[in-house]
């Protein structure tokens, strides 16, 4: 048998992921470092040399990839790119297909800026929503006692509730106090029968809640009085509720409102003190003696002291 006049010997085509392998061991980087230096994902630099094209992203981060990792080992883009054309027209075109990029927060100063000026234009919004809410919104009055309807017996009630934090409440216009928790308590002296009782809360752009409590009072008559003292005073309110303050020999015998058409009568040793927030609605009789109108209308007049009349020889 003639021998062959030629020699078959096989020559390895040298794929491009494996000239990849063999160019980075020769300059001694792993994947991790020439996924640094190359700003390529470590697992990207792998598919590419193992070839597996489909893991990676389109064609065109493909192409990306090759040309970074050319700049790092100092060789030639292009022939990596036609290398990869080449290899990839051997077989079926694989279809470009996207991966999404989740974004990389990098927080810098131009981001702690941006952050800022966010939330302070929530705060700023936020205040600007609250003001025009107080403007178009009533302020919040809730009435506890009396409850609508109500019949007493004897002249006087407590009228209590809760109100808007900074709003104004009045009672019958008179103007009451609220609590560090918006909490008020007024002591009302009414008049006989059917009395109107007028809660209202204003806030400072005038927005008011109103609530209204009928009393129907069953005055009882004063039992006679047994002891006659040098001093006696009949306040009686009208045709305007005030709040009137008044002190027995040094003890404090009425503090609150007075609606229209109630009275008042105290009786002392020594000494009475007055003081009526509207002095043109509170009428004096002093130990039988009509003293008429205390003031003006709206006049606020403090402690008028009231004493026994001097004894004429």
């Amino acid at each position: 048998m003639a021998q062959a006049l030629f020699k078959k010997k096989s020559i390895k085509i040298q794929t491009l992921g494996e000239y990849l392998v063999q160019v980075r061991e020769r300059l001694n980087l792993d994947i991790k470092t020439a996924s640094a230096l190359a700003q390529i994902k470590p697992e990207y630099i792998a598919f590419l040399e193992g070839e597996n094209f489909s893991k990676l992203p389109s064609e065109v981060y493909i192409r990306g990839f090759l040309k970074r990792l050319a700049e790092v080992y100092q060789i030639s883009s292009q022939s990596l790119v036609d290398q990869y054309e080449k290899q990839q027209g051997f077989g079926a075109v694989a279809q470009p297909r996207l991966v999404p990029v989740k974004p990389k927060f990098n927080f810098t100063p131009k981001t702690l800026i941006v952050v800022t000026s966010v939330l302070l234009a929530l705060l700023a919004f936020g205040y600007v929503f609250a003001q025009i809410k107080s403007v178009l919104t009533a302020p919040v009055l809730i009435v506890s006692l009396p409850a609508e309807d109500t019949r007493v017996l004897g002249n006087s009630i407590i009228v209590s509730g809760e109100a808007e934090i900074g709003a104004e409440v009045l009672i019958n216009n008179q103007a009451v106090l609220l609590d560090k928790h918006g909490q008020f308590t007024e002591n009302l002296i009414l008049g006989p029968g059917l009395n109107v009782i007028e809660i209202v809360a204003k806030n400072k752009f005038n927005r008011e809640s109103r609530v209204i409590r009928q009393v129907n009072a069953e005055v009882v008559e004063n039992p006679p009085v047994l002891e006659v003292k040098p001093v006696n005073i009949t306040v009686e309110i009208g045709p305007e509720s005030t709040w009137i303050y008044m002190e027995a020999d040094g003890v404090v015998v009425q503090r609150g409102t007075m609606l229209a058409g109630s009275s008042r009568t105290v009786s002392a040793t020594e000494e009475i003190l007055l003081t009526s927030a509207n002095a043109g609605s509170t009428k004096v009789i002093y130990n039988d003696n009509d003293l008429g109108k205390l003031g003006r209308p709206g006049e606020v007049i403090r402690n008028v002291e009231f004493n026994p009349k001097p004894v004429n020889p």
